[in-house]
């Protein structure tokens, strides 16, 4: 078999593996020969193809998704107050305060509907992992990079920034003693709130 490929030599091996198995033995070795590529036997591409099993492929179909803009804030009002919730793991690298193009742009269009002349609180907040000093550093600049775009957009607004760190969290950092990843990240936020 030192004629043939390599890739030839796999699929001969492939085919006569089950006979030898079986308790057939291959062609050229003896009973007590232990089987190596060069006692396997030399098939043709005809019949190597002959044991190729045809492989069905499915009818593929081309499948609606819908446009997901992972910048999109979640927005609730309740009693005339609008909290606009900034996901901070979308609008930030991590443990940066630095909005990139796309982050500035959706938080511009977060403000858009707010109105003229409101008082808008901004407001950073972060997990629990971290020293707290960390993290109520990082919710501060956070929420004042979130506010330099508004007041570059609505210069009509006024501001007033702060950060809690993880002092203010709306889901279990841990569960049971258990890290809880879901509730960590809602905890990293930015809210902005208005009266309308």
């Amino acid at each position: 078999m030192t004629t043939c490929t390599r890739g030839r030599a796999l699929v001969a091996a492939t085919l006569v593996a089950p006979f030898v198995l079986a308790g057939a033995s291959s062609a050229g070795a003896a009973d007590d020969e232990p089987l190596t590529i060069d006692t396997l036997p030399t098939l043709s591409d005809s019949e190597i193809n002959k044991h190729r099993s045809p492989i069905d492929v499915p009818d593929v179909q081309a499948i609606d998704v819908p446009d997901i803009d992972p910048f999109e804030p979640e927005v609730t009002t309740s009693g005339g107050s609008t909290v606009v919730t900034l996901d901070t793991d979308v609008l930030f690298e991590f443990a940066e305060a630095e909005l990139g193009e796309s982050a500035q742009e959706a938080v511009a269009e977060a403000v858009a509907d707010v109105p003229d002349g409101a008082q808008v609180t901004v407001v950073g907040h972060t997990d629990s992992v971290g020293s707290d000093a960390a993290n109520l550093k990082l919710s501060k600049e956070r929420a004042q990079a979130v506010a330099d775009v508004i007041e570059d957009e609505r210069d009509d607004l006024e501001l007033d920034v702060s950060g809690k760190g993880e002092k203010d969290p709306v889901a279990a950092n841990d569960k049971g003693g258990e890290d809880n990843p879901e509730g960590r990240e809602k905890n990293r936020r930015v809210e902005i709130r208005y009266q309308g």
